[in-house]
């Protein structure tokens, strides 16, 4: 996990995704972290039934882009100016990105260059490109992604739950995270299922990990309170999951953000589909 894409949205949550990206890259002995702030081409912002752009309109979109990127780039440099004078960054070498792109060629250009993409979480007001920025990140990168809860201030992946259930979604998420995990000072492992294979316990060979007792494996949004009770009970500062299929995980992610996953919101969640 040498190399990271941060990808900002909201002035208010820069802070927080630059401070878990950078605890995660110093965490798993990475080198870089591109940060993006990715403005939307004018044509990205409309849709297909409204009416063509006008020159003028055009232009308006792109200072209001242009003003957007400013703002974040300036919560960039508060951060970076301060962390380094801390000497928090070490050897990581952190690099600003704000090209007009679209998704597309955000996810070629820079997602796929990437070991790990950190994003906030959805929210119900982001900009369709927005959202289609967190579908492609979780379903066309390839990559693992990390959500980073709006206002998070605590250190990532010291204390996480691992939710298991033996798909291969899930096995990938599991290889992709192994960095985090043999940093950690303590990772539970809970079993959705009564699955006894050695699968696991070879993905996690030379781990120090615990497993919890098995869930029963009822109807999926029981599931969902069973394991956001533990994270909330036992304090985690990371939920790892996988096992989702593509309609399953973007309706909860980017369509109708239900419930389950807005109290999940409390806590960094880390999955590869």
């Amino acid at each position: 996990m040498k190399k990271a894409l941060i990808v900002l949205n909201r002035p208010e949550d820069a802070a927080g995704l630059l401070a878990a990206g950078l605890d995660v890259v110093a965490r798993a002995d990475g080198a870089v972290m591109n940060v993006l702030a990715a403005r939307e081409p004018p044509e990205d912002t409309i849709l297909p039934t409204e009416e063509m752009l006008t020159d003028r309109t055009r232009a308006q979109i792109r200072t209001a882009q242009r003003q957007w990127a400013d703002s974040l780039h300036a919560c960039f440099q508060g951060w970076l100016t301060e962390n380094r004078a801390h000497g928090a960054m070490g050897n990581v070498e952190v690099n600003w990105l704000d090209p007009e792109i679209s998704v597309t060629r955000m996810m070629q250009a820079y997602a796929s260059d990437a070991d790990l993409i950190v994003l906030g979480f959805p929210q119900p007001h982001d900009s369709d490109q927005k959202r289609r920025a967190v579908h492609a990140a979780i379903f066309d990168s390839g990559r693992p992604v990390m959500f980073v809860p709006p206002g998070w201030n605590r250190s990532i992946g010291r204390n996480i739950l691992l939710a298991w259930k033996d798909t291969p979604s899930c096995r990938r998420t599991v290889r992709s995270v192994r960095p985090i995990l043999a940093t950690a000072h303590d990772v539970a492992v809970m079993r959705a299922d009564t699955d006894t294979s050695s699968v696991l316990a070879d993905l996690l060979a030379g781990l120090a990990v615990r497993y919890l007792p098995p869930e029963d494996d009822g109807a999926p949004e029981d599931v969902t309170r069973v394991i956001l009770r533990q994270c909330h009970d036992t304090g985690r500062d990371l939920l790892v999951m996988g096992g989702y299929t593509h309609g399953a995980l973007y309706n909860r992610l980017v369509g109708s953000v239900t419930q389950d996953i807005l109290e999940c919101r409390e806590i960094p969640v880390f999955l590869q589909h």
